[in-house]
C-alpha cells in the first residue's frame, strides 16, 4: 500500500527541486492540498510594525532565540541580527543555546520554566510534550505558516497543533574530496555498492587518508549508513511507502534480510577513527583538514563541507556530493527525504515579549530575511515564497538537487520511534562503526529495540 504522506512530501520534494535547479519564478503550492485553511487572523501582535512606527514609546525588550547554528553564525551576527534590530530599534535579540546540543538545552530550561520564545523544534516526544502542555503554541495563526508547504506541516503537526514550521528539505548525502579519489585512482564518484567498496579499498591501500566519516555524536547522522545499506536492499521489494509502514506495525524482520549485516559489516572497517563521537562540526574540519576523503552528513552542512574540501585542496571543483551510492548495479537508488528541524515559539507572559516574538517569528520566515539563513547553509528551502533571487546554491549543491530527482525516496524510521530507542539504536551503531561489536549482532539487537518500542504497534 502506498504511504500518502511520502507521496505528498515527495510532491513538495519535487517542487522545491525544480525551483532551486533555477526557476526564476515563485514556486507554486504543492498540488495536493494547497496551503492549510486557517479559522483564526493572526494576532495583529505578529504583524510588522508600520514604517513610522519605530522605538517611539515602546518598552525595550530583549528577545533570547535558540535557533542559531555554528553553520550561520556569521549570517546572524552580520546581517540577520542587525537588520531585524534595525527594523524594529526596541527589540534586542539574543542568541542562547550556539554550540550547545538543542534538546539538552530545552529539556534544562523546560524544568526552570524559562524555554526561549523562539526556539527548534523537532519531531520528538520532548516537544510533543510541550505541545500537550501547552507550552509550544499552534503556528497556524501566524501568516508565514502558509508559505510552508502542507506535506511539510503535516511532520510537525502533534494533536491537531502545528508546531514548528522547517528550514528545508533534508537529504542524506556523500561528500568526497575528489583530490583525495584521484590519488586512489578515481576520476569519477562510485556510483553504487560495488564501486563504493572498491573505492574505499583502494583509498585506503593507496593513499595514506581516512576512508569515510560520519557525525556519530548524532542521531540523525549516525543513522545515514545504516539506513541507507537498508533500503537499498529492501526498498525495492517493499515499494514506496513499505518500510514505513513495516515499521510503524511492528512487522518488518530485519534478520530476513541477511545481506543487511554483511553490507554493514563491509562498511565498518572504512569507518575513520573517532568518527562514533564526532559532532557535525567535526566532520567539517575533518574534511577541511583534508584527512579523509568522504563523509557521509546531511545536506543542511553541505556549504560549511564543500567550503571545507575548497580549502583542503585549494580548488572547488575536487568538492563533490552525491546521492549516497549503497544501490546494486543497475537498480535504482533510494534517498532520504525528510522535514528538516523546525522553528516554533513558546507561552509567555509578558505582552512586550509576546510582540517581539512574534514581530521576529514572522519576519525570519520573509524570503529576503530566510535567504540569510538559506545561503549559509547552501541547503534547499521550501518556503513558497522564494525565488531563485533569494538563493545562491553553491555548484556541487546545485548538481546534487538534481541528481535527486532520479532517486527513490523515503522517511527516516527515527521519526516512527520512541527517542530512547532511537538513542539506544545509535549506540549499538557507533558500537559498530568503532568495530566494538559485529555486524550480525548489531543487526539483531536493532531488530529487539525495535519490536520492544511501545510506538510499534
Amino acid at each position: 500500500m502506498l504511504n500518502k504522506r511520502l507521496v505528498f512530501l515527495l510532491v513538495a520534494v519535487i517542487m522545491v527541486l525544480s525551483f532551486a535547479a533555477g526557476c526564476s519564478q515563485q514556486a507554486p503550492a504543492p498540488q495536493e492540498t494547497g496551503p492549510a485553511t486557517q479559522d483564526e487572523k493572526p494576532p495583529e501582535d505578529s504583524k510588522p510594525a508600520d514604517d513610522g512606527d519605530k522605538a517611539g514609546d515602546k518598552n525595550p525588550v530583549s528577545l533570547q532565540v535558540s535557533i542559531v547554528e555554528t553553520d550561520f553564525i556569521d549570517a546572524w551576527e552580520d546581517q540577520i541580527k542587525p537588520s531585524f534590530e534595525d527594523e524594529y530599534p526596541w527589540i534586542t535579540l539574543e542568541a542562547v543555546s550556539l554550540g550547545e546540543d538543542k534538546l539538552d538545552y530545552h529539556q534544562t530550561h523546560a524544568a526552570a520554566k524559562d524555554l526561549p520564545p523562539v526556539m527548534q523544534t523537532d519531531v520528538a516526544e520532548f516537544y510533543h510534550n510541550l505541545v500537550d502542555e501547552g507550552i509550544l503554541l499552534d503556528l497556524s495563526v501566524y501568516d508565514v505558516a502558509n508559505d510552508i508547504p502542507q506535506s511539510y506541516k503535516e511532520a510537525y503537526t502533534h494533536n491537531g497543533v502545528l508546531f514548528g514550521l522547517t528550514q528545508g528539505a533534508a537529504f542524506d548525502a556523500l561528500y568526497l574530496n575528489m583530490q583525495i579519489l584521484e590519488e586512489a585512482g578515481w576520476t569519477e564518484p562510485p556510483k553504487n555498492w560495488d564501486e563504493f567498496i572498491a573505492c574505499s579499498k583502494d583509498i585506503k591501500e593507496k593513499t595514506d587518508k581516512a576512508v569515510l566519516t560520519v557525525a556519530g555524536d548524532k542521531n540523525t547522522t549516525a543513522w545515514m549508513p545504516f539506513e541507507s545499506i537498508l533500503l537499498n536492499v529492501i526498498g525495492d521489494e517493499l515499494g514506496e511507502g513499505g518500510y514505513e509502514e513495516l515499521i510503524r506495525s511492528g512487522e518488518l524482520v530485519l534478520t530476513d534480510y541477511p545481506l543487511v549485516a554483511e553490507r554493514l559489516g563491509q562498511l565498518a572497517p572504512y569507518m575513520m577513527t573517532g568518527s562514533a563521537s564526532n559532532s557535525e562540526d567535526a566532520v567539517t574540519a575533518v574534511m577541511t583538514d583534508g584527512t579523509c576523503a568522504m563523509a557521509i552528513a546531511g545536506n543542511w552542512t553541505a556549504n560549511n563541507i564543500i567550503a571545507g574540501i575548497a580549502e583542503a585542496t585549494g580548488d572547488e571543483s575536487y568538492a563533490k556530493m552525491v546521492l549516497i551510492p549503497f544501490n546494486d548495479p543497475g537498480k535504482p537508488l533510494w534517498l532520504a527525504a525528510t522535514p528538516e528541524s523546525s522553528f516554533g515559539v513558546s507561552k509567555v507572559d509578558d505582552p512586550d515579549l509576546e510582540e517581539a516574538r512574534d514581530l521576529f517569528f514572522n519576519w525570519i520566515f520573509q524570503p529576503e530575511n530566510f535567504k540569510y539563513i538559506q545561503n549559509a547553509r547552501g541547503t534547499i528551502p521550501v518556503l513558497t515564497t522564494m525565488t531563485s533571487e533569494h538563493t545562491v546554491l553553491p555548484p556541487a549543491v546545485a548538481e546534487f538537487s538534481e541528481e535527486t530527482k532520479n532517486a527513490t525516496a523515503f522517511a527516516m524510521s527515527f521519526n516512527n520511534i520512541t527517542s530512547t530507542v532511537n538513542n539506544d539504536v545509535q549506540t549499538l551503531l557507533n558500537d559498530l562503526y568503532s568495530g566494538n561489536k559485529k555486524a550480525d549482532d548489531t543487526v539483531k539487537e536493532i531488530q529487539a529495540l525495535w519490536q520492544a518500542d511501545p510506538l510499534i504497534k
